[in-house]
């Protein structure tokens, strides 16, 4: 997968617990159909990655791994629920750039507003690598 390229150490580190939970598919259909970076399918247990689409603009690497532990936020929040669906983890205050809000904004308005909370923490996480690593630790394994 092209994008294992653009890891950071700690990058590697999520990739490789996410991996051990959930599948991980590089540039499947849905990449072309909304202009995502990810998508993560809880019951599916599938981590879709649009690798082709963050390569065509700003800055692959920081891209790849916001995108990567962004979605890994989404891993720890099902895994709460044995992959049932998607929990918050629980995470307050959460204090969101200009730009989170409005990616939120956007998340909420493909999947509804009863993801708002899920995706307030995964754009806070994504920033986060190291708190992204210990949820994972202490929620999936």
């Amino acid at each position: 997968m092209q994008f294992l390229l653009y890891l950071t150490p700690t990058g590697q580190q999520i990739y490789e617990l996410v991996s051990k939970r959930v599948r991980v598919v590089e540039n499947p259909p849905i990449c072309k159909k909304y202009d995502i970076y990810a998508w993560f399918q809880s019951d599916k247990k599938v981590m879709s990655f649009c690798t082709d689409k963050i390569m065509s603009r700003g800055n692959v690497k920081t891209d790849v791994n916001e995108t990567l532990y962004h979605e890994s936020a989404h891993v720890v929040q099902a895994c709460k629920t044995n992959f049932d669906y998607m929990t918050p983890i629980g995470i307050a205050p959460i204090f969101l750039s200009s730009r989170q809000i409005v990616d939120v904004k956007t998340a909420v308005s493909l999947n509804g507003e009863g993801v708002r909370k899920i995706e307030e923490e995964a754009f806070w996480l994504e920033t986060k690598p190291n708190k992204v690593l210990g949820y994972l630790k202490k929620y999936c394994f």
